[in-house]
């Protein structure tokens, strides 16, 4: 269900994925919106369901509020593994390549949606960045 918000009660501290950051299509540094995507184990994670969240991005000892993506661009062409990646908001030319990460999922925004086009995505991701820059309060 993605629903991040009562695992974080039941937990009682953020529902986290932690993994080594890999190489992915490089379609979001192309289009303005970089991400860290995270490989990760799946017998050590849980991976909540397809959808965009709100959350943070650790990586050594930075922290970033982050925009998450998990799934498998569907507004994309061609067939596609489920992904999850991390864009660190507001940050720019960070080198996170091979490097341990965790991601904290702090809020569900909405479901993984397939956009007729680069643009109606692109006004969706800046949508989505405002209000994870909100919940995150930055």
């Amino acid at each position: 269900q993605g629903d991040v918000e009562l695992a974080a009660k039941l937990l009682t501290r953020p529902h986290r994925m932690e993994g080594i950051v890999i190489h992915g299509e490089k379609r979001g540094r192309e289009i303005g919106y970089p991400t860290a995507n995270l490989g990760y184990s799946a017998s050590t994670n849980t991976v909540p369901s397809d959808g965009i969240y709100a959350g943070w991005l650790e990586v050594e000892n930075d922290r970033w509020p982050a925009a998450i993506s998990i799934g498998t661009n569907p507004t994309f062409e061609g067939r596609r593994s489920r992904q999850v990646e991390a864009y660190a908001l507001d940050q720019s030319g960070l080198d996170l390549y091979d490097k341990n990460a965790k991601i904290d999922f702090g809020w569900r925004l909405r479901e993984t949606v397939k956009f007729d086009g680069l643009e109606p995505l692109l006004d969706q991701m800046k949508i989505d960045c405002d209000q994870a820059r909100k919940l995150t309060q930055i």
